[in-house]
């Protein structure tokens, strides 16, 4: 049964990645540690991740601005070092609904005015998105909403938007995939559930990427900030 479980929670995180450009490891994340150990939920949840955001990388590979990157991958190497020594010192669950009332701001406040706000792709503007981003991935690997902030607001239509952001996880997930693996976090037990998970991650991207096809950027925004107004509230409630 945990097998199934755990196959059903990949497929619906990676239809949301696929369609909004970030989801998985929200919803992972509040789902697996409810059947797993936080640790297996965590190294299986960057090991699926790493598979499915290559895979999207290299699909939609030639919509990839790499300039757009360079800032923030810089900074989040640092910032990512710094949120996981404050998850070691600090609650998790007040740290995880303060990220919850952030998110929903954020999303009411561009889904209102992201029309009128512009944010340029300036040096200052990547280097703080990393930040931000290093940070909170740091702290429980949801460092996504920050990009698609900033990558919606610097791209010029959607498949630039989730290709670009897709690479850009897919740089961020192999560091801390070798991270893991060097402190020995990846044994038989993850690698047995991540068969399950691999399963439904397949589903979930191929059904997700077709639909993200048929959108408007328009429909894409609306999608990305409802979703991050759920998960924002559900983080502020489960804590």
């Amino acid at each position: 049964m945990n097998y199934l479980l755990i196959a059903l929670v990949a497929l619906m995180g990676s239809f949301t990645q696929a369609v909004t450009g970030f989801g998985y490891a929200i919803i992972c994340m509040a789902l697996w540690p409810l059947i797993l150990p936080l640790r297996v939920a965590s190294v299986l949840e960057v090991m699926t991740a790493f598979v499915m955001v290559i895979y999207i990388s290299l699909k939609l590979r030639q919509h990839i601005n790499f300039r757009l990157m360079i800032w923030p991958l810089l900074s989040y190497s640092v910032a990512s070092a710094v949120g996981v020594f404050t998850l070691l010192s600090g609650t998790e669950t007040v740290i995880r609904r303060i990220l919850g009332v952030i998110l929903v701001l954020l999303s009411i406040y561009f889904r209102c005015f992201s029309n009128k706000v512009r944010i340029k792709p300036t040096r200052r503007n990547g280097l703080l998105a990393g930040l931000v981003s290093g940070f909170l991935s740091g702290l429980f690997n949801i460092g996504g909403p920050p990009m698609v902030v900033y990558f919606l607001s610097v791209t010029e239509d959607k498949m630039e938007y989730n290709a670009t952001l897709q690479c850009y996880f897919t740089f961020t997930t192999i560091y801390v995939f070798l991270l893991h693996l060097f402190m020995g976090n990846v044994n038989v037990e993850v690698l047995q559930y991540s068969v399950a998970g691999l399963a439904g991650l397949a589903v979930g991207t191929g059904t997700g990427l077709c639909l993200l096809r048929r959108l408007s950027m328009e429909a894409t925004k609306k999608f990305v900030y409802g979703f991050m107004i759920l998960a924002g509230i559900y983080l502020v409630i489960a804590g």
